[in-house]
């Protein structure tokens, strides 16, 4: 597979000119962060504590697979809805905040994750609960008519 992706890589520096002379075609590079190598853990291997798990804040669309990496300390859900006009005053906020380091907003369809929803006992949308890394409540917040900050969502699932 590795020896795939250097190919690969080759064939796509040699088409961009950028490998013109022999000592390039012979020794193409792969970029360091591109791929994990079997002695690099990936982030939801590496424990919180490590000094290589930095998790740089983030919003994103929700996965089992994002709530389960271990370098993000705080994991909460956004229980959203497209049509929800309170759902998108706090996503715009969101977007226009700074998600601290070691935390993550996962964004999670409303509408479509009814199994979820029960999971948390989620009644309504604009609603964040606060997750453990086995996707376990911590805390629920209903954040209707609240105000609508990154600072709030955190305080207010702690």
């Amino acid at each position: 597979m590795k020896s795939r992706i250097v190919a690969v890589l080759a064939l796509v520096l040699l088409a961009a000119g950028c490998g013109t002379d022999a000592d390039q075609a012979e020794e193409p590079t792969t970029p360091a962060a591109s791929t994990p190598s079997a002695a690099e853990p990936t982030s939801s291997e590496l424990p919180a504590d490590d000094p290589a798990c930095e998790a740089p804040g983030r919003y994103t669309d929700y996965s089992a697979g994002a709530v389960a990496e271990k370098c993000y300390t705080d994991t909460i859900l956004f229980f959203h809805a497209p049509w929800c006009p309170e759902c998108r005053g706090f996503e715009e906020a969101i977007k226009g905040g700074e998600v601290p380091d070691g935390a993550q907003i996962l964004k999670v369809d409303y509408d479509s994750a009814t199994d979820l929803r029960k999971q948390h006992e989620v009644t309504i949308q604009s609603t964040f609960v606060r997750v453990d890394p086995a996707g376990d409540t911590v805390k629920l917040w209903s954040g209707y008519g609240q105000d609508k900050s990154v600072d709030a969502i955190l305080e207010n699932t702690q």
